[in-house]
């Protein structure tokens, strides 16, 4: 699906992480379909993990090393063909080691990106994917095998704090500028807490009507991860927008665990926008 308008606020560069994989094809894809109608640079990134343990193989080292960089060549050239074919500019970026994570976050805050895309594929973001997430310089969008990248409507999942209410920012400038019908859903485990619930779905509320935006608010009871997903399911959102904590150290990341959660059980693409 090609996106009309470019729905996001800052997103002049897009780095996206490929291993080959199905996952990474669908978030190339989406990388390309979002940077088209927003002008961005596509900054396509590959790590030939080498494991720490494989210095102990001396002797096969040297083979090993070079049939993983031929791997994340070729999936760095996939990439490439992708943008070009959508007359999309596109550099790719390779690297040897082990902790593919680091390379993708220092490549981030070097190039000063806006945007890390993620392929998922069921419910395994795996390792590299949540420490992306964990110590992330800028928004991040996870992107399932399947999963159609679509602003049409967007649920923004809030529970009042200041990364909610960052998140939800970000949800409605972006149904704003696409025209999009915004769904604010809050939930309340225990039924004490449905007030707290109510008066974080009303904040958001009036701040999307205060710009104009389409909203209709659910304030639901029960495990929170399942019930924004079922909300999203419903209401067949394109995109789920949800904040989570910030870093707390260089090798330590915190993901909110409702964000983590829904990331693995969404079959829908989920942004994630951080508190800088």
């Amino acid at each position: 699906m090609a996106i009309g308008a470019c729905p996001l606020t800052k997103v002049d560069k897009i780095l996206v992480a490929t291993d080959g994989s199905e996952a990474a094809r669908f978030a190339a894809q989406a990388a390309v379909e979002l940077a088209k109608p927003c002008g961005s640079t596509v900054y396509a990134i590959c790590v030939a993990e080498v494991p720490i343990f494989a210095a102990e193989f001396v002797e096969t080292l040297p083979q090993l090393i070079d049939s993983l960089e031929k791997r994340a060549n070729a999936a760095l050239d996939e990439v490439k063909t992708i943008a070009n074919k959508a007359g999309v500019k596109c550099e790719t970026i390779s690297y040897t080691g082990p902790e593919p994570y680091k390379y993708i976050i220092d490549e981030a805050i070097k190039n000063s990106v806006d945007l890390i895309i993620l392929g998922k594929k069921g419910v395994m973001l795996g390792a590299v994917g949540k420490k992306v997430i964990g110590n992330a310089p800028c928004k991040v969008l996870v992107v399932p095998v399947g999963a159609t990248l679509s602003f049409d409507k967007i649920l923004i999942a809030t529970d009042g704090s200041v990364y909610s209410q960052i998140a939800a920012a970000e949800a409605i400038g972006a149904a704003k500028r696409f025209n999009s019908e915004l769904i604010v859903v809050s939930v309340a485990k225990k039924n004490e807490n449905i007030p707290y619930a109510e008066e974080s779905v009303k904040i958001v509320k009036e701040a999307a009507e205060r710009e104009g935006v389409k909203v209709q608010t659910v304030v639901a009871r029960g495990e929170p991860f399942e019930q924004i997903i079922d909300t999203a399911n419903k209401n067949t959102v394109g995109l789920i927008v949800m904040g989570t904590y910030g870093r707390t150290g260089i090798e330590k990341f915190f993901m909110g665990s409702v964000t983590e959660r829904v990331i693995s059980t969404s079959a829908r693409p989920v942004m994630v926008v951080r508190k800088k």
